[in-house]
């Protein structure tokens, strides 16, 4: 990526070093308990925003990158509100100009690659506890239950979201405050539409949602039932 700071092939010991190095650099701030994402929906099932020191999975149900999506808008809205950076350790090459239409901005954006799972789980821990992050995102294939209690006592401690993207619904229990299933439900004109699941939320309420991106603005806007959109559109979704 670009615009981001990459710290690539070396000793995992090395590579993560190097990361905290470069985290400190942008210096602490103050962590919020919560951080609306602005679609009152979501936020309300939530009971009032997404909770910063926890961890959160987020699934891909058919492969797209829908998820993906999904989940640059969470930590768009993450670093939004700490002016903090996001630690991301992608499983494939990501898309800059992507990030920045769902709100994360790519100079916000610290690239790790870890090819091994117990090094970028350790690389997720340590970043945890790095003060001047707003969120760290590690995509795994699968996690167990103390593997994913470890993340979640890091994010509480440390005050800071963490991330699990994953391709395929969770097979394993996980000690994730919230679960997200996301999906590609198509285009309503030249703006993608998702489906989320919340399916567990500590402290809230689950729900489905049917989300719209706007590629002009870059944020998501939950979609207005057929009868309630404007006539030009309920034309197009015919």
């Amino acid at each position: 990526m670009a615009d981001g700071a990459a710290i690539v092939e070396s000793p995992a010991s090395a590579r993560i070093e190097a990361l905290k190095a470069a985290i400190g650099g942008f210096g602490p701030g103050s962590a919020a308990a919560r951080v609306r994402l602005g679609l009152p929906e979501l936020d309300q099932a939530l009971g009032g925003g997404l909770v910063q020191g926890a961890l959160h999975e987020i699934a891909s149900v058919d492969g797209s990158a829908a998820a993906t999506g999904f989940a640059a808008f969470l930590l768009g809205r993450l670093t939004r509100a700490s002016c903090r950076p996001v630690l991301w350790m992608p499983g494939t090459d990501i898309y800059a100009p992507g990030l920045a239409r769902y709100g994360l901005s790519p100079n916000r954006v610290l690239l790790a690659d870890f090819r091994r799972p117990q090094a970028l789980l350790r690389a997720l821990e340590e970043g945890l506890r790095c003060p001047g992050l707003a969120a760290a995102l590690g995509e795994v294939e699968e996690i167990d239950l103390t593997a994913s209690r470890r993340l979640q006592l890091a994010a509480e401690t440390g005050g800071i979201a963490c991330l699990l993207l994953r391709r395929g619904p969770s097979r394993n229990p996980t000690a994730a405050v919230t679960r997200w299933q996301v999906w590609s439900a198509g285009a309503q004109g030249a703006k993608p539409r998702w489906r989320v699941s919340l399916l567990r939320c500590r402290g809230g309420r689950t729900g489905d949602w049917l989300l719209e991106g706007c590629r002009e603005t870059g944020g998501l806007t939950v979609a207005a039932a057929l009868g309630d959109r404007p006539a030009q559109d309920r034309v197009a979704a015919r």
